[in-house]
């Protein structure tokens, strides 16, 4: 059994062998010696970091630095660098005298984290209302226009990054430069969890979020605090619903929530 994550009272999380196959779909792009190293460090970090947040690296592997570095031609010192800001991120763990991995999935820790998106999707709602008007509101929708285009082609992994794109341009409305950071953060947390998800059951991620999409464009528009608060805190706690009804179910990770 492959691990990936930890269910559960600690029970590991069977991925089965899509994980392998997921993990050849992207080749790294060498470095050249006449990149600067801060630019090395970049790449490698970009690099890592995507095929973290698309499980292209599953959680818990191992981030060897030397079969990292001979895969970019380059010494072990920005790997090493490059791996130090995904752990500042809270995409890498680092191990006691024994480098780092892959930051775990943690079923335990589901409630947390969807606390912390319930609270920070009103904040920066309610922000954006106080904030927006019909201007932020029209940009909001062209956004929203796209997502829903991706929905109907039943692209999970696009529904998964547009709606990210959507909750952002909410808190850059809002103009909270720190909301924003926070929320990106959580928001890539959250882009491993429906991807797991998504990737074990082959089926779309939920999209009955439309709605709140549509009444958070329309009290953004009207500058309606409260309206922006009540449809941010029900879109939030939609994905939690069907999350967490599917882990109950057994369906998505075979042990129970």
């Amino acid at each position: 059994m492959r691990r990936c994550g930890l269910g559960l009272h600690h029970r590991p999380i069977d991925c089965g062998g899509w994980w392998d196959d997921a993990r050849m779909t992207k080749e790294p792009k060498l470095a050249t010696e006449k990149q600067p190293r801060g630019g090395n460090v970049d790449l490698v970090y970009s690099t890592l970091r995507d095929d973290i947040l698309e499980l292209r690296r599953a959680p818990g592997e191992v981030l060897d630095e030397a079969e990292i570095a001979a895969t970019f031609g380059l010494s072990r010192s920005p790997v090493r660098e490059a791996i130090v800001r995904l752990t500042a991120e809270g995409l890498a763990e680092a191990l006691k005298n024994r480098g780092a991995v892959v930051s775990r999935l943690d079923i335990e820790t589901l409630p947390a984290y969807f606390d912390a998106q319930t609270l920070l999707f009103r904040l920066t709602s309610r922000l954006a209302a106080q904030r927006g008007g019909p201007l932020a509101a029209a940009r909001l929708q062209r956004i929203q226009d796209r997502h829903e285009t991706i929905v109907a082609a039943r692209d999970a992994n696009g529904v998964i990054l547009s709606n990210r794109q959507f909750h952002l341009e909410i808190a850059a409305i809002g103009g909270n430069r720190y909301y924003q950071d926070w929320l990106g953060g959580i928001l890539d947390q959250g882009q491993r969890i429906m991807r797991l998800y998504v990737r074990l059951h082959d089926e779309a991620v939920p999209t009955d979020q439309l709605s709140f999409h549509h009444a958070l464009i329309d009290a953004i528009a009207r500058k309606d605090v409260d309206a922006a608060d009540r449809a941010a805190a029900a879109d939030a706690q939609i994905v939690r619903d069907e999350i967490s009804r599917q882990i109950s179910a057994g369906a998505a990770l075979t042990v129970p929530l």
